[in-house]
Formats: structure tokens, sequence, C-alpha cells
């Protein structure tokens, strides 16, 4: 089995659309209930890009996971801290260590980024996510109960946290992520 990790590109939206897709129509993993269009995904790569990573998690050469991060919030004082996601195609070979594989390049990208806090946010379903982010050193942070309902059910929401620096009192701002990897030329 080969594995490689690219940077997401705008061809890639398809197939982040098709595998969010299974998600959002056959579990309560995400609390959105319909999928967005490919528009929408390619806007989001890119958008990303500018600051965070967004990979993609290739075994022989097909697709079959991507992750990416986002901010945690708009205001200022939080850019040192972001919310990560992570997905691997229903498909993708199980129990191979992909899920780790994947979040582990992004953990690292956004360490070198100088981003402190990291949080992964978890319908309480969910327990392999849960159980995967525990392995990787993150900490429970909050359980929210009852935070949506999807498909006949209230769900609660795990909030799992790892710190990636510790930053100073006055830290400078991270590093964006097209700067540490710019695109490359058309």
């Amino acid at each position: 089995m080969n594995t490689n990790i690219r940077i997401a590109n705008k061809a890639d939206a398809q197939f982040i659309h098709d595998v969010y897709g299974y998600y959002v129509l056959n579990t309560n993993v995400t609390f959105y209930m319909n999928n967005f269009t490919l528009k929408e995904f390619e806007r989001k790569i890119a958008a990303t890009l500018m600051d965070f990573p967004y990979y993609i998690l290739e075994v022989d050469g097909n697709a079959c996971g991507f992750a990416y991060a986002g901010k945690l919030r708009p205001q200022d004082a939080y850019r040192w801290t972001v919310e990560t996601t992570v997905y691997l195609s229903p498909d993708a070979p199980k129990r191979r260590g992909l899920g780790r594989l994947l979040y582990q390049k992004l953990l690292d990208t956004l360490r070198a980024q100088g981003i402190q806090t990291v949080f992964g946010v978890i319908s309480a379903t969910n327990e392999p996510s849960i159980q995967m982010h525990r392995s990787m050193g993150f900490t429970e942070a909050g359980r929210f109960r009852r935070m949506g309902n999807k498909n006949g059910e209230w769900l609660d929401v795990v909030w799992m946290q790892k710190t990636l620096n510790v930053l100073g009192d006055d830290p400078g701002p991270p590093v964006p992520f097209s700067q540490l990897n710019p695109p490359p030329l058309a």
C-alpha cells in the first residue's frame, strides 16, 4: 500500500463533495443535512489554502481522504487556535492508520505555522474519532448535550483539544499556509 499526502486543488472538489455527501446522507458524523455544491467546495479549498492546510490522502494513486484546518472563531485574538476536519472515504482501507497519518501531517503543518491550540469538534456518537483523537494526545475539553437533532436523534458534541505550541504572551502572527507552500505557477 503506497500512500501520498498532497495539497488539495480545485480538481479535488468532486472527490470531497462525494465523500462528504456520504457522511451527510448516511451518518450523524456531520450535523449538515444537505451537502455543499461543487462550486462551494472549490471556493472552500481555495479560501482555506490562503491561511491553512487542505490535504488529500492517496492510497495507490487513488484519493481516499481529506483534512483541513480553519479558524475557530473570526475574532483576531483566536488566530492561534484552529478547528480541524478529517474524513476518509467510506471505501478507504480500514484499520491501516490512514486517518492518523493524514491527521499527523495536518498537525505537523499547523505546528510549523505557529498555531498553538487545535480543536476537534466531534459528534459524541462517533466513538472511533474520539478514540483516534485521544490516541493522538487530544483531551476532552467539553461535552455539549443535545446540541443538534439529526435522523430523529438528539446528539451531543465533544470538543477535543491539543496544544501544539506553547507561545509567549505576545506571539507573532501564525504564518499563513500560502507563505509556507506557495501555489505552483500556472
